[in-house]
């Protein structure tokens, strides 16, 4: 069952914003080239955001993903995948549903 988006994730999705590729890079696994294209001067990790907003885009039914957001080893998969690249904040979003 699809879940509509709020107005603002649905503005980001429209107008494919940082916001939507930074989510969009979470779901396909692909997070190096987006940090590879932001004028940062350290390096950026995946933030809470941009696992929240990524999870609305499946629930809408607009984005697909190989991982899952709704099982314990989707997200320990996850979280394998991207390592490091999770800051603290994330990596707890991601487990507290099963703590």
């Amino acid at each position: 069952m699809t879940q509509p988006l709020k107005p603002a994730d649905m503005q980001s999705l429209l107008t494919h914003d940082q916001r939507y590729h930074r989510a969009l890079a979470v779901l396909k696994g692909q997070w190096l080239p987006i940090i590879a294209e932001e004028d940062r001067p350290f390096r950026q990790q995946i933030a809470v955001a941009d696992l929240q907003f990524a999870k609305a885009l499946l629930v809408s039914g607009s984005a697909k993903s190989a991982f899952d957001f709704t099982s314990y080893a989707g997200v320990q998969q996850l979280r394998q995948h991207f390592g490091n690249q999770l800051n603290a904040a994330a990596q707890q979003w991601l487990i507290k549903p099963y703590l």
